[in-house]
C-alpha cells in the first residue's frame, strides 16, 4: 500500500510527530523508524509530558500508548482534544487493549495500531490518517461531503443537537453515525458540528451586523455563552473580536 505523506523530496519540512508510551525501547523503535522517513519525532514517557510538549509545538501525528501509568492513554487523548489539539492521533495497544482503542476512536482518535508492529505497517497507517483528514479538510472548503452523513449535519447544522437526530433522519444507529464521521473526517460528531456552526457564524460575523446572541441562536446554539466559548476554543479570539479584526482585513484563520 502507497503511504500517503510527504518525505524529504516531496515537502519542505519534515512533518512533526509526537510518540507517547512509557517504554523506552519502544520510542527509540518507532523514532528510528519514523527519523528514516524525514519526519520531525519528538517523543513522551507518559500522559503529562505529552501534553506540555503539545503545548509548545503544533504536531501533524501523535501516536499514543493506551496504556501508561500516572495518566492512560484514554484520559490523555480526552484533555488533548478539550486543548484544541488537532493533531491526527493513533492509539498503539497491546492485544489486550483493543476494546479501549476502539472506544478511544470514538473519542477523537482516528485509527489504533497494535504491538508489535513494523515499520511498513506503522508508515501506512499514519500515511492513511493523514489521507483522512486531508479529505475532511477539502471538505471544509466549502464542498458537502460524499459521506451522506457528513453531508446531512454539513447542511442541518444549526438544527440538529445529538447524534440521535441524524440516526433518526438516516435511519442508523448511533454507533453508525459516530462511525462514518470518524471514518470520513477523523474527527469526533461534536467536533464535526461546531466547525460546520462556526463555519456559518464566521461568514455572518464578517458580512453582517447581526447581533452575536441572534448569530449564535441562528447557527443552533443554546446560549450566547455557550457560543463564545466554543467559538474562543477553537477559533483563538471571541466573535466579538473576531467581528472586528474581519473588518480589519485581518481575521484569524482558525477553520
Amino acid at each position: 500500500m502507497e503511504n500517503r505523506f510527504p518525505t524529504a523530496e516531496s515537502a519542505q519540512d519534515p512533518l512533526p510527530v509526537l510518540v507517547v508510551d512509557d517504554d523506552d525501547l519502544f520510542l527509540k523503535y518507532c523514532n528510528r523508524i519514523l527519523d528514516d522517513r524525514s519526519f520531525a519525532v519528538d517523543m513522551a514517557e507518559d500522559g503529562f509530558e505529552a501534553l506540555e510538549k503539545v503545548q509548545q509545538r503544533d504536531y501533524a501525528v501523535i501516536l499514543l500508548d493506551v496504556s501508561m501509568p500516572n495518566m492512560d492513554g484514554i484520559t490523555c487523548l480526552k484533555r488533548l482534544r478539550e486543548r484544541g489539539c488537532g493533531a491526527v492521533i493513533i492509539m498503539v495497544t497491546g492485544g489486550g487493549d483493543v476494546p479501549t482503542a476502539v472506544e478511544a476512536m470514538k473519542r477523537g482518535a482516528v485509527d489504533y495500531i497494535e504491538k508489535p508492529f513494523c515499520s511498513d505497517s506503522l508508515l501506512s497507517r499514519i500515511g492513511e490518517a493523514l489521507s483522512k483528514r486531508k479529505q475532511a479538510q477539502d471538505a471544509d472548503s466549502g464542498e458537502l461531503s460524499r459521506e451522506p452523513v457528513v453531508a446531512y449535519i454539513q447542511q442541518h447544522a444549526a438544527q440538529v443537537n445529538s447524534r440521535q437526530d441524524v440516526a433518526e433522519a438516516m435511519g442508523l444507529s448511533l454507533d453508525q453515525v459516530s462511525a462514518r464521521i470518524q471514518v470520513a473526517t477523523s474527527v469526533s460528531f461534536r467536533q464535526l458540528l461546531h466547525t460546520c456552526r462556526l463555519k456559518t457564524a464566521m461568514q455572518l460575523l464578517e458580512t453582517t451586523e447581526i447581533e452575536i446572541a441572534r448569530i449564535a441562536s441562528r447557527t443552533g446554539f443554546a446560549t450566547v455563552q455557550h457560543f463564545s466559548r466554543v467559538f474562543s476554543n477553537i477559533c483563538g479570539v471571541s466573535p466579538r473580536k473576531y467581528r472586528q479584526q474581519s473588518r480589519l482585513g485581518d481575521p484569524p484563520s482558525a477553520l
